[in-house]
């Protein structure tokens, strides 16, 4: 956008942020506004900056519509077409000497669904069109899809392509990063979340972590945690709180459950319940986990499976990607780590004894 702030008019700036939801699209096209607005003050910059959502306003009519309003404008619902007011609008900036910025929000919509409106040719011809003899409107165009410009004319395409700018999922440490600067801005305290609540989030996100890589997830997720353990009188965010809220955001499959044999829910409860009893501890053994479930078999009547069956049972659960595996790095010797990523454990508990419980009865029959 330097060519904007030091010789405005002169070039068309055009600008397309491409990447999925939660990766911070929107909020850098802000923070972008918000600066070119302070610089605006110290260097006399007559500009305007207007950021519209295309889901919300989805037509051609409706975007100039709100777009003048948005500078002062008065237009009327109807009685002008869209050419009406995108002159009405470029009168205004030639008038008054002004310059605007548009940001076009969720332009997958407008892309690929409503291939009749034409806005983007109309903005991006404007010189062609005699409307303006400066380019007075600059465009910062955000689309999730990158396929999603395949479907525009190919000349729209050519005048889109110079300047992209690409958003990647956000990883386990960046989710991390971006949960530890929100605690930072004030936004939860301190005391109430810890690195462990934090490398969990990480982990259930991060796209590393075969999670979404969407920020906006792990900052509801953390936001439902707190409010969950605020509701119980706690101070401090449990595992539990966290493994609640990625459920209402993302549930759990309990129909997966149906597929397990007798053994292999057996194995599920022993974890379940070495989880529920370490709130604030994301990981268990393999060895507490075996121990464990040797006492649930014969609490329930039945000869535990020997140890390699018992492996093969991890091997299964984690390619189902019902548990989570890693390699331990404390104590002497080769072992491994296990937990359930996302899901709240009295709830699966209740779940799994269910069907423990019908298993054993057609087994009595």
């Amino acid at each position: 956008m330097r060519p904007f702030v030091l010789r405005p008019g002169v070039v068309p700036v055009r600008v397309l942020m491409i990447g999925p939801p939660g990766t911070g699209k929107t909020m850098i096209a802000n923070k972008f506004g918000e600066a070119l607005k302070a610089r605006r003050i110290k260097r006399t910059l007559k500009f305007e900056f207007v950021y519209t959502n295309c889901f919300i306003h989805r037509t051609t009519f409706a975007i100039y519509r709100f777009l003048a309003r948005n500078i002062g404008l008065t237009i009327p619902d109807k009685g002008l077409s869209k050419d009406d007011v995108l002159r009405l609008i470029l009168q205004y900036l030639e008038d008054n000497d002004k310059y605007l910025i548009l940001v076009l929000d969720e332009l997958d919509y407008i892309a690929r669904f409503d291939k009749k409106e034409n806005i983007l040719y109309d903005l991006t011809r404007l010189g062609e069109a005699g409307y303006t003899t400066k380019y007075r409107i600059s465009l910062i165009m955000i689309l999730r899809d990158p396929f999603s410009i395949r479907s525009l004319d190919g000349s729209i395409r050519s005048t889109l392509a110079h300047h992209v700018i690409r958003f990647e999922p956000y990883t386990k440490r960046e989710i991390e990063d971006i949960i530890w600067g929100r605690v930072e801005e004030g936004a939860i305290y301190e005391s109430a979340i810890s690195d462990e609540i934090v490398a969990t989030i990480g982990d259930l996100v991060g796209h590393d972590k075969m999670g979404p890589g969407d920020a906006r997830i792990a900052l509801e997720i953390l936001l439902i945690a707190g409010r969950r353990a605020e509701r119980q009188g706690r101070g401090a965010i449990s595992i539990e709180d966290v493994n609640e809220a990625f459920s209402l955001i993302m549930p759990f499959p309990v129909s997966l459950l149906d597929y397990l044999d007798l053994h292999e829910l057996l194995f599920l409860l022993a974890l379940v319940e070495l989880l529920s009893a370490q709130k604030y501890v994301r990981w268990v053994s393999t060895g507490m986990v075996e121990g464990h479930y040797r006492e649930i078999c014969e609490e329930y009547g039945t000869k535990p499976r020997a140890h390699t069956t018992f492996w093969e049972y991890i091997q299964r659960l984690s390619i189902m990607g019902i548990i989570s595996t890693e390699p331990s790095t404390k104590g002497r010797g080769r072992t491994t780590k296990i937990t359930l990523q996302g899901v709240p454990l009295r709830k699966l508990r209740d779940e799994i004894i269910k069907r423990v419980e019908e298993k054993l009865l057609r087994k009595r029959k």
